[in-house]
């Protein structure tokens, strides 16, 4: 069956829009922070937007259980944390379609020795949210709601960077 030029120029045009949203729905430095609603670790219900009001920066990480470099940046967030207690930290367990068992992740953290309040993102919402394509994400959000730093990845060393910027 052979497409009418009709159809395809539809295609096209569909095709370019759903790119462009996708690509304008990125978030970037200097956007205002999502808001989200999770529960915690703890089943606690958890509103983002609590934080926000604070006037605190706030670090996000997101990671997951098999994340080899996540398990390496968790403990030293854990440690930044203790140093910068004006600032909100939060890991955020990425389960998305995998559904992490919230056993194995509480068993990872007290592995670990991190006392940071873990988000469990249940259905993956807050990562689409903050644009997260690979593990872990680090986004760092100012006194005022804003994106301030992102960076993916995790590299021994990279904690400096985040000092830098808490520092400002």
């Amino acid at each position: 069956v052979k497409a009418s030029s009709t159809s395809i120029y539809m295609y096209k045009i569909l095709t370019a829009i759903l790119l462009s949203s996708t690509l304008l729905s990125q978030i970037k430095v200097g956007d205002d922070a999502p808001t989200f609603f999770v529960r915690d670790l703890a089943e606690q219900n958890f509103f983002f937007s609590d934080t926000l009001k604070t006037g605190k920066p706030a670090v996000l990480s997101f990671f997951a259980t098999w994340c080899g470099p996540c398990r390496l940046e968790m403990p030293e967030l854990d440690t930044l944390s203790q140093s910068y207690k004006d600032v909100n930290f939060y890991l955020v367990d990425v389960s998305g379609k995998i559904k992490e068992d919230p056993v194995k992740v509480k068993e990872l953290v007290t592995k670990l020795g991190v006392n940071i309040q873990v988000l469990m993102d249940k259905y993956g919402k807050v990562a689409e949210k903050y644009g997260v394509k690979s593990l872990p994400r680090l986004v760092v959000i100012d006194h005022k709601s804003k994106v301030h730093y992102i960076h993916d990845g995790y590299a021994p060393g990279d904690e400096n960077k985040l000092k830098e910027i808490l520092d400002k």
